[in-house]
C-alpha cells in the first residue's frame, strides 16, 4: 500500500496531506515529498502548490496579519520573526493590537536558538491555515 493511499480515500484527505507538509520540520518534509514523488509525482506536486510556508504568512496583507498575530501565542510570534529584516518586525508590531504588541516586543529581545525559531515558524503556518479555513486569511486555500 502506497503512503499517500489512506489521503486520497478520504474526501478530506488533500487537505489533510498538505496541511501534514506545513506541520512537519523541513527535514522530514523532505523526506515525505522524496517518498511522494515516486509513489504520484502528480499528487505530490498538486499538494505542493497549497502547502503554505512561513515566506507566506511575512507577505500577507495587513490586515491578515494582524489576524495571525492576534490569534497565535505572542511568543510564538516574536520567536518566529526572530530572523526577519527589521521592516518585517516593525510592519508586524505595527499591525498588532497594543497589548500582543509589548509582549511581542519583550520575546523579540530574547535569545532564541534555530531550533525554537523553527518550531514557532511552523506553529505561526498552523495559526494561518486554521484562519484560512475560517476565511479570515486568503492564501493558498485548499480546494
Amino acid at each position: 500500500m502506497s503512503v499517500y493511499a489512506r489521503f486520497k480515500r478520504s474526501p478530506e484527505g488533500f487537505r489533510a496531506l498538505v496541511e501534514l507538509l506545513e506541520s512537519t520540520p523541513l527535514s522530514r518534509r523532505q523526506k515525505m515529498i522524496d517518498v511522494g514523488m515516486q509513489e504520484d509525482a502528480e499528487y505530490t506536486e498538486k499538494a505542493l502548490q497549497y502547502v503554505m510556508t512561513f515566506e507566506d504568512i511575512v507577505e500577507l496583507p495587513d490586515l491578515q496579519l494582524a489576524e495571525v498575530a492576534a490569534l497565535a501565542p505572542p511568543r510564538t510570534t516574536a520567536f518566529a520573526f526572530h530572523e526577519v529584516s527589521e521592516d518585517q518586525k516593525t510592519r508586524l508590531l505595527l499591525n498588532s493590537q497594543p497589548r500582543v504588541r509589548a509582549e511581542i516586543k519583550e520575546y523579540l529581545e530574547v535569545a532564541v536558538g534555530p531550533r525554537e525559531i523553527a518550531g514557532a515558524q511552523l506553529k505561526l503556518v498552523e495559526t494561518a491555515r486554521t484562519l484560512e479555513r475560517r476565511g479570515l486569511v486568503r492564501i493558498k486555500k485548499i480546494p
